[in-house]
């Protein structure tokens, strides 16, 4: 067997096991905060109640009518937005194996270590819907054609040229960072990409931005401008908004000090001793054009993806990348021997942290999700027991008082509910904890409610603030209670 298809088979073999370790992960726990937020969204959405400029998002549209197009095939279901974050992180994976295919990385050790690289830290620590898995593909995909690009000549190069073009118009339709990032490194990216004339640098990024600037200006202007230019001015404060509600961090080297305080600055500093590699490589006679621009490309969107929060939530999504473009950097270098290592011991941990440690963050251990969760549109979801009990109560409760796509409202932060109880939000926002999260006035949202008759209020523990919605619920009925939620009937309307 030729040895280039030895590695295909192989690369066939690990694709199959990663499906079969996420499956593992795929219908365990639940997200009542984030993940209501995206699925709950993408039903609204499918639903057809309001235009996309009227949502509290501080998203670009593509994923949630992509994730709403998938309701209206499958029907509402957890299990449908899971199934889509594990198809895309297949994706990544594949895609990523035909990226070391074209640049001949000939290495069983490099195919292994850089599968493993991207299952250890990813999708099973976050197997919620999730833009970010993505803008990963999307990234993936055009770093992927940007390596045929360098090779390719004649009318072939500017098939490609109109391929990143469209893959610039994908990514900003889906997250706006990542989408930026993209295509400021993209300018650089052609320049350097080919030895050609000013004339010809210029056509490459003329066809390419072309591309761009066309089908962008065409989705704005469908969701933001056709009716009023004020809907995009809002729709870009208010992400700027919620982008900057957090300072931004970064661990501070002498965490090498601390008990295990190596493992925590791994993930942080790896990817800044991928950009000082690429830079040093950039300045090389023999250097690797391809491999250099495409490390760049993963540490600027590694970059744009921690800030401003660079909790160990937001440095999973491109962090694989990162690791699998350190590999194949150095894999021919006298560092190859100490990078393996350290990519090795990386990889142990985004294990550990994956199979012992919290699900999401704050949520027990996967062992710990282990009990159905008997609700229509939960069907096959095991969760924690308690969280069960109390969503199957709260359940019950709402049933009873209640008829499907009746309204609710869920206050401050689990969007969820409405998603799995089946019923309607009043409201044009989303979650309310902090007041840079919904786009509304509490006024314009406690009408709302008011307007369209809302006789009960789903609340979650911590919901007194100093705000209109929370003053207006403490003024009403507790009518249920359990572990993780109370319930207000709606008597006293001022």
């Amino acid at each position: 067997m030729p040895k280039i298809k030895r590695y295909v088979v192989l690369e066939i073999v690990l694709l199959l096991g990663a499906l079969a370790y996420y499956l593992f992960f795929v219908n365990k726990g639940i997200e009542l905060f984030d993940e209501g937020y995206f699925v709950h969204a993408a039903e609204r959405i499918f639903q057809g109640e309001q235009p996309y400029k009227d949502f509290a998002l501080q998203y670009s549209p593509t994923y949630f009518y992509l994730l709403a197009f998938l309701y209206k095939i499958f029907g509402p279901s957890i299990l449908v937005g899971r199934f889509l974050s594990l198809f895309t992180c297949l994706l990544i994976i594949l895609v990523t194996f035909a990226i070391l295919n074209k640049l001949k990385i000939n290495s069983y050790k490099i195919i292994l270590l850089s599968f493993l690289s991207l299952i250890s830290f990813g999708y099973p620590l976050i197997n919620i819907p999730n833009i970010a898995w993505m803008n990963v593909l999307a990234t993936t995909v055009f770093m992927l054609v940007y390596v045929y690009w360098i090779s390719s000549n004649n009318v072939e190069q500017y098939i490609f040229l109109i391929l990143m073009g469209l893959l610039l118009v994908l990514s900003l339709s889906l997250k706006q960072n990542f989408g930026i990032a993209l295509i400021i490194l993209s300018v650089p990216l052609i320049i350097l990409g080919k030895k050609a004339s000013l004339t010809q640098i210029a056509k490459n990024l003329i066809i390419m931005f072309g591309i761009w600037f066309l089908l962008t200006f065409a989705w704005i202007y469908f969701f933001f401008l056709r009716d009023n230019f004020q809907f995009l001015i809002q729709f870009v404060g208010y992400s700027r908004r919620f982008a900057l509600q957090t300072a931004f961090s970064y661990p501070p080297l002498t965490y090498i000090f601390q008990p295990l305080g190596i493992f925590k600055l791994l993930p942080y500093y790896l990817p800044v001793l991928l950009f000082f590699v690429a830079f040093v490589s950039l300045f090389k006679r023999n250097k690797n054009i391809k491999i250099v621009a495409l490390s760049f490309i993963v540490v600027g969107e590694f970059a744009v993806s921690i800030y401003p929060q660079s909790d160990l939530l937001h440095i999973y999504p491109f962090f694989g990348l990162i690791l699998v473009l350190l590999l194949v950097s150095l894999y021919k270098s006298r560092l190859s021997f100490l990078s393996t290592g350290i990519i090795i011991v990386t990889i142990l941990t985004g294990f550990y942290l994956t199979l012992f440690r919290e699900y999401y963050r704050y949520n027990p251990p996967y062992r710990f999700q282990n009990t159905p969760l008997n609700l229509p549109r939960a069907k096959g979801i095991l969760i924690q027991k308690t969280t069960a009990e109390n969503l199957i109560s709260l359940s019950d409760f709402i049933n009873k008082r209640t008829s499907k796509n009746d309204y609710i409202f869920s206050y401050p932060y689990y969007p969820m509910i409405y998603f799995i109880l089946e019923r309607r939000n009043p409201s044009k926002d989303l979650i309310y904890e902090i007041r840079l999260w919904h786009q509304y006035d509490d006024k314009i949202i406690l009408n709302e409610i008011k307007q369209k008759k809302v006789k009960y209020i789903v609340t979650s523990y911590g919901y007194v603030f100093d705000s209109d919605i929370s003053r207006f619920i403490t003024k009403q009925k507790e009518v249920f209670k359990n572990e993780s939620f109370k319930v207000f009937e709606v008597a006293i309307l001022k």
